[in-house]
């Protein structure tokens, strides 16, 4: 099958790799980088596109891996039937313009946790002041300015982060929400949707977006994730489930995703969509997919049919990171070269590498140090690294032993607690109905 890859964010050398595995013919675009220069990740793995166009109707199946910087360039590709596996505009939209988000819920009866809409910092202040709330602030609108989220511990520190956002940026550019912000636990939910609808098996997944240990240090957007597919999932049934007419009737294909707040009385509170593969979910999810890597993409695409086929285990999967990560600048190049020492042909399967291409580095052979062809990095976002069993604590242990061994000389970074707080968490959800059936 020939294949087209559009990788606005530079993420997706994982799939190509497995999808080339396979058999298929890939082409593979991504962006430039602010130099005009190519990007060197998956230099050495494949032959990268210039441009996409050409490629859209020698493709059997196009993949897109983001939500909205192509969207409006995409459009007639979508009004024209080609079989994008991805995200459409109106897709985009419910994950990019949260107040349509928030509205698509509650015009499907999924209840909303309560928030106001303001449109100054001044009265964002006011109101935390009349009320002594603890919320969360969020941008709202497609075109906010989206450095305005931000989880409040307390009244006093939303207060102090309101006026450090109204000293440092100036008016308010667009809306802002406060949300009120409620205790419990974080869990979101999963799903493939083709024309037919949903694909039978649900995704059920815990993510930890904080840089260190314990929630600790700023936000990566996704530093490792816990997950499993179940044929029957609460979560499912009261976030995504009712959203299936609407979802239909935006001719949408991909993935769909809603994280929540689960209250100790068993309230699951939505948050927000996600509509495109997560990462690095979408690496851990595919440590579960059986089979070929983009046939069942196809045949959601283009037939309409979901035949995706998983394992029931549970997967951990750890983002290994180094270099200036998490606030390196685009493709720094002395993020770039360093050797990915202790790979071996048994763990390229759990490896899932990011900003990485092949190249050759010094490498003890014998009694002497020649230079050796392997995978060296190309950014600072390394890979994924995964781990399946059939607990938590069984996948767990395997990730964790595979990524040790992993060893670039350079100031290699990972989280070593992923899943960990399951073993309290667990109990507690499954005695609300969630999760059922996973364990520690």
């Amino acid at each position: 099958m020939k294949v087209l890859v559009i990788d606005a964010d530079r993420v997706l050398l994982d799939l190509c790799m497995r999808a080339q595995a396979a058999g298929h013919e890939i082409r593979w675009w991504m962006p430039p980088l602010p130099t005009g220069e190519p990007s060197p990740i998956g230099d050495g793995y494949f032959k990268k596109v210039k441009e996409w166009e050409s490629s859209a109707r020698w493709a059997d199946l196009i993949v897109m891996g983001d939500n909205a910087k192509y969207a409006a360039r995409f459009a007639p590709f979508f009004r024209r039937g080609f079989p994008i596996f991805g995200c459409n505009a109106e897709a985009a939209a419910l994950e990019l313009d949260r107040g349509l988000g928030q509205r698509i819920c509650s015009d499907y009866s999924i209840d909303t946790l309560p928030y106001v809409i303001m449109t100054s910092y001044d009265d964002a202040i006011k109101h935390v002041e009349k009320t002594m709330g603890t919320f969360v602030s969020k941008p709202w609108g497609g075109d906010a300015d989206k450095a305005l989220s931000y989880v409040s511990g307390s009244p006093e520190d939303m207060i102090w982060k309101l006026n450090h956002w109204k000293k440092t940026m100036g008016r308010l550019k667009g809306q802002m929400m406060l949300q009120e912000r409620v205790k419990g636990i974080e869990m979101a939910v999963g799903g493939w949707f083709s024309r037919s609808g949903w694909a039978p098996f649900v995704c059920e997944n815990f993510e930890e977006k904080k840089f260190m240990n314990e929630g600790l240090g700023q936000n990566t957007g996704e530093q490792g994730t816990t997950l499993r597919y179940t044929e029957k999932s609460k979560l499912f049934e009261q976030l995504l489930e009712p959203v299936t007419g609407y979802l239909h009737k935006i001719n949408y294909v991909g993935y769909v995703d809603q994280n929540a707040i689960i209250q100790p009385n068993g309230k699951a509170w939505p948050l927000e969509f996600t509509m495109r593969f997560g990462y690095p979910l979408n690496y851990i999810q595919e440590a579960l997919h059986l089979g070929d890597p983009v046939e069942w993409m196809y045949n959601a695409a283009a037939e309409g049919k979901n035949t995706l086929k998983v394992s029931k285990d549970v997967a951990v999967g750890v983002v290994l990171s180094h270099g200036k990560y998490p606030n390196q600048e685009l493709m720094d190049q002395s993020s770039c070269g360093t050797p990915l020492y202790g790979i071996t042909p048994a763990m390229e399967d759990n490896v899932h590498l990011v900003e990485a291409q092949w190249g050759t580095a010094p490498m003890q052979v014998g009694t002497k140090v020649k230079e050796v062809p392997m995978p060296l990095t190309a950014g600072c976002y390394i890979a994924c690294v995964t781990g399946a069993g059939e607990k938590v604590s069984d996948a767990r242990e395997k990730a964790y032993k595979r990524i040790w061994k992993i060893k670039p000389p350079s100031n290699r970074m990972f989280r070593t607690d992923i899943g960990s707080r399951l073993e309290e968490e667990l109990p507690l959800l499954r005695d609300n109905g969630f999760a059922e059936g996973m364990e520690f």
